[in-house]
């Protein structure tokens, strides 16, 4: 099996389910700039061991899968892994790809709880816990979410608690729970958010743009429980088919023009001998 092929198929495929562009991307794994990540979707390089495993950790995924040696894109090792991972970084106050303070880190976890009415992370005793990795453990492991939400809505959620900010996140919950109607929305958020953080925060907020938007209202409606088996927003393994065929339909075109190229010189070549011969 040809592994650097493989990766960089899926590594583009897991970039383009997310809709994140070459300079997110390179945001998100701490990259210098595109360019890395760019050869590796090209196949020009190969990334370093702690890329990939940041790459796994950051979506939830197998490296195993990444790199073509399994068909599973998610174990709940994998996904284990990734949720320590996002509530380390959490624990660490670094959020939304930002450093933040210790009362936003509160916030930010006591607003994925309302959202998810507890079914996705339940807090209970939490903040009792004076050991960060055992607070990092009871986030992971202290909830039901194994039961209601299945891996792949996992790993969306994973992605999107790294990218939603608070403040957006409860925008989106209030937007949804008004039936999604913008009406009255950001006063509301607005005035939530003076009640958390005071004016420095609520002041300057605004309604988030078209893709923080979508992002932020995804998280809600996977978040909050339903009595419905939750599927993903962001489906990987679909967007990898599709690059798949996409790829060999490209392939299958090549080969047609250049069939369709040698026959025209070939007739070409007939015509200008028979053309010779009757000059002749």
């Amino acid at each position: 099996m040809n592994y650097m092929n493989t990766f960089s198929m899926r590594m583009r495929a897991l970039r383009t389910a997310y809709n994140l562009s070459l300079d997110e991307m390179a945001g998100i794994l701490s990259l210098k700039n595109k360019a890395s990540l760019y050869s590796w979707e090209n196949q020009k390089n190969a990334p370093l061991l702690e890329n990939l495993v940041n790459i796994a950790d950051f979506f939830g995924i197998s490296i195993d899968w990444l790199i073509g040696r399994s068909e599973d894109i998610y174990t709940e090792s994998s996904m284990r892994s990734g949720e320590i991972a996002l509530y380390t970084e959490v624990d660490n106050d670094y959020i939304g790809g930002r450093e933040v303070g210790d009362g936003y880190r509160i916030s930010f976890l006591h607003a994925v709880e309302l959202v998810s009415c507890g079914y996705y992370l339940n807090l209970d005793g939490v903040f009792d816990m004076t050991e960060y990795d055992l607070r990092v453990e009871k986030c992971v492991d202290c909830n039901v979410h194994k039961e209601y939400y299945p891996l792949s809505v996992r790993a969306n959620l994973l992605v999107l608690l790294h990218l939603v900010s608070t403040e957006d996140l409860y925008w989106a919950y209030f937007y949804v729970i008004n039936g999604k109607n913008k009406r009255g929305v950001l006063t509301i958020t607005k005035d939530k958010l003076l009640r958390i953080f005071g004016s420095r925060i609520s002041d300057p907020y605004k309604e988030p743009g078209k893709k923080a938007q979508e992002r932020a209202i995804n998280l809600v409606e996977l978040l909050r429980p339903s009595i419905e088996s939750k599927i993903p927003v962001y489906d990987v393994e679909e967007t990898l088919r599709k690059l798949e065929k996409e790829k060999l339909q490209k392939i299958h075109d090549e080969i047609k023009n250049l069939n369709t190229a040698k026959k025209d010189r070939d007739y070409g070549n007939l015509i200008n001998k028979k053309t010779n011969k009757l000059e002749l």
